[in-house]
Order: structure tokens, then C-alpha cells, then sequence
């Protein structure tokens, strides 16, 4: 008698615990439980298809080797005549044939760069002249570690967003098949996902003039980028052009976290950033070597905000201004917080879905569950009596543990 009190009392434990939870699929609200999430197919949303520049992220790997590169040939003393990159994916390096310079260089390859492959390799006056650029076994998997590392980024994205259960997957070699249910703002949406989301610091060129580079003489170590501003009022969109040095000084892979924040004094939203111990030691560096020079804050080749360096900046923090909206600063720091994605990716296929079902449909289904439903449980009741009674009960129990899962 003892252990049957037990297990009525385990069992209507269970049976409470489930009523609780299914609760908020009829009655959103009442509890603070998950309802159950319809899908695509129920409720709409949003499907798209994207394809990713996997060839992009290896033209990146080659680029970051090639600043690898320069910083360790400066470092051992090495005199080099210039470093590019040729044909999208290979370095062209040129190096002063003199003394046991070519040796050393050399010798820094094979133990820095073992990984390159030596295209092509010739000394003309006086002049090493060697191509490296990456195997094509190796290229193969940086461009399917892209695609991976792209479908992580987008589900982090996703995730963070609130959309509740999407289906991301990838669909072929460089393929990513999403789907939303319950996307409303698609046009959100899209900017979120398929923003690349590269962060860079980079130092403004001040020694030479914007209007001359707009002109046509752009220093070849610059570049030009533009602060894209638009009035709330007229709706007119502003650019303002910055001469900015091409070499990166600090990326975002240091991030390890952002958040909104709002301007005390201005009453603005802002996105704060914070570096790990790495880029908090080089972002202090930076500040500490260029005081009065103004750094330019770049995402995505737009620059954000431009502000001079007053002083060295300690701590690992820093902030991204730009007349935000709360909406936009969100989806900044959202994005900062999901990491970069490897290669831009492109918009193959958009669709807004609607509910194929639809209100009607899913009433009606609804209704004639619940009308057979009832004909089941009489039928058996009148039929088996007292077994039916029992097998009534334990389908419904059924019925309503599944619903939790």
C-alpha cells in the first residue's frame, strides 16, 4: 500500500509537470516555459539560399601570410626590394642578392613558411625573384573550413537574433541553405546575416593629401575608404572620403566581447568593445606609438568613426560610434560578438514564405483531431469498459508527455 501511494503521487507529479509545460502553447504568457514552435510551413517566414566566396579566404590566408611575412624579414634584417600578391592567390617576393642575404631568407622560409609552395624561382641582377603561393590540397580545405566556419558564424548570428529553431545546413560545396519561421523583418534579417563583419583598426595617412589621392595620386602603401552618413531628416546619404594606410594595425579576431551602450552626454547608443589579453597589448601599443594621430574604426571597408588618439589607451576597451539607431547598434554588436565571417557570402535565392496551412487549415485540423479523438476514447469506454477506461487515460498521458518533449 506504502509503495502504491509512492507511485500515485510520482505519477501525478509527472501529469502536473507536463500540464505546466504545455501551458504556454495555448496560453502564451502564463507560464514561463517554451511553447512549442511551429515551423515554416505553419506559421511562414523567411528562406534563403546562400552561396560563399570560398576562393575569398584563401586570397585572405595568402594576404595574411604576405603580412606575416614582411614582419618577420624587417625583424631578422633581411633587405627585401617588395612583397605582393599576383594573380589573386601568390606572393611575389624580390630579395637583394648580397652577402648571405638570399640564405637567410631561405632559411626563415623553411622554418616559417615550410607550407608554401615555391611557384616559380629565378635571380636576375642581382635580384632574387620567387613566387610562393599555397598547395591546392591545402586550399581545398581552407575553402571547406570556410564554408564551415561561415554556417557556425550565421547559426551564432541566428541564435542571438531569437530566432526560435532555424534550419541552417549546408547544401553542396559552398552552399548554405537557412530557413526562418517567423521572420517578419526580412530586410533585418538579410543585413545581419549576410554582413561580413570584418573589424579593422587602421591608422589615417596624414602625410599626404585626400583631395590629391581622389585626383589619382594614391600612395601606393594607402588606400581611400568613405564614412557613410545618413540625415535622419532629409534622408540623404553623406560620404565622406578617409586616406587611409592599407596595413591593418588591429583586428576584430581579438574581440571577445561587445555590447550597446548609451553616450551619457549625447544620449546615443554606441557599441563598446572589448579585446583579450593579445589585442589589449597591441591596441595599447598602437594608442601609445600614434598620440595625436587619429585612427580610423573600419568594418567592412566603411569607416565608422575616426577619432585621434589623445593618449595611450590601457585595458582592452574601446568604442565604435556612427549615429546609430538602438536597432542598429544591436545588430552591430551582434554580429562583432558572432566573429567575422571567413569569405562575403552572396544571395543566391530569397523567398517570403507564407503559411501553406494557413489560420483556416490549422483550425479545422485541430478541430476534427479533437472531434476523433473524443469518438476514440467513448467507443473504447463503452466497448472495453473498464480496460477502455485505462487505455483512455494512458493515451492521453501519452499524448500530453509527448507534447513536452
Amino acid at each position: 500500500m506504502k509503495n502504491l501511494s509512492w507511485r500515485l503521487i510520482v505519477i501525478a507529479a509527472v501529469i502536473v509537470a507536463a500540464v505546466i509545460y504545455v501551458i504556454p502553447t495555448f496560453q502564451p504568457g502564463v507560464w514561463p516555459h517554451k511553447k512549442i514552435n511551429l515551423g515554416l510551413d505553419l506559421q511562414g517566414g523567411m528562406h534563403l539560399m546562400l552561396e560563399v566566396d570560398a576562393d575569398k579566404a584563401v586570397e585572405n590566408t595568402i594576404e595574411r601570410v604576405g603580412q606575416e611575412m614582411r614582419g618577420l624579414l624587417k625583424k631578422e634584417r633581411i633587405r627585401t626590394l617588395g612583397i605582393e600578391r599576383v594573380e589573386t592567390v601568390k606572393l611575389a617576393v624580390k630579395v637583394a642578392e648580397e652577402e648571405d642575404n638570399i640564405q637567410r631568407f631561405d632559411e626563415l622560409l623553411d622554418e616559417e613558411f615550410r607550407d608554401l609552395r615555391i611557384a616559380d624561382r629565378t635571380v636576375r641582377d642581382g635580384v632574387l625573384e620567387i613566387v610562393l603561393d599555397i598547395p591546392d590540397k591545402e586550399a581545398d580545405h581552407i575553402r571547406k573550413l570556410a564554408v564551415d566556419q561561415a554556417l557556425e558564424t550565421i547559426r551564432n548570428r541566428i541564435d542571438q537574433f531569437g530566432v526560435s529553431e532555424p534550419d541552417i545546413r549546408i547544401q553542396g560545396e559552398r552552399r548554405i541553405l537557412i530557413q526562418l519561421p517567423g521572420i517578419k523583418d526580412t530586410q533585418r534579417a538579410k543585413e545581419l546575416i549576410g554582413k561580413t563583419a570584418l573589424l579593422e583598426f587602421k591608422l589615417l595617412d596624414e602625410e599626404h593629401d585626400v583631395d590629391a589621392a581622389l585626383s589619382g595620386n594614391l600612395p601606393a602603401s594607402s588606400e581611400i575608404l568613405y564614412e557613410t552618413k545618413e540625415d535622419p531628416a532629409t534622408r540623404r546619404v553623406q560620404k565622406t572620403p578617409y586616406l587611409v594606410k592599407k596595413r591593418t594595425a588591429l583586428t576584430g579576431a581579438y574581440l571577445t566581447d561587445a555590447r550597446v551602450q548609451i553616450d551619457s552626454q549625447y544620449n546615443e547608443p554606441y557599441v563598446s568593445i572589448t579585446f583579450d589579453k593579445k589585442g589589449a597589448r597591441i591596441f595599447e601599443r598602437i594608442t601609445a606609438e600614434n598620440v595625436k594621430k587619429r585612427l580610423a574604426i573600419v568594418l567592412d571597408d566603411n569607416v565608422y568613426s575616426a577619432p585621434v588618439i589623445q593618449e595611450k589607451i590601457a585595458g582592452g576597451e574601446a568604442r565604435i560610434t556612427g549615429n546609430f539607431t538602438t536597432e542598429e547598434a544591436r545588430d552591430l554588436a551582434i554580429v562583432l560578438r558572432a566573429g567575422a565571417l571567413p569569405a562575403p557570402v552572396q544571395i543566391l535565392e530569397e523567398r517570403t514564405v507564407g503559411p501553406s496551412l494557413g489560420t483556416d487549415s490549422i483550425r479545422m485540423g485541430l478541430l476534427s483531431m479533437c472531434v476523433g479523438g473524443i469518438l476514440v476514447i467513448l467507443f473504447m469506454a463503452v466497448y472495453y469498459k473498464g480496460s477502455g477506461v485505462v487505455a483512455d487515460f494512458a493515451l492521453m498521458l501519452n499524448i500530453l508527455l509527448i507534447a513536452t518533449c
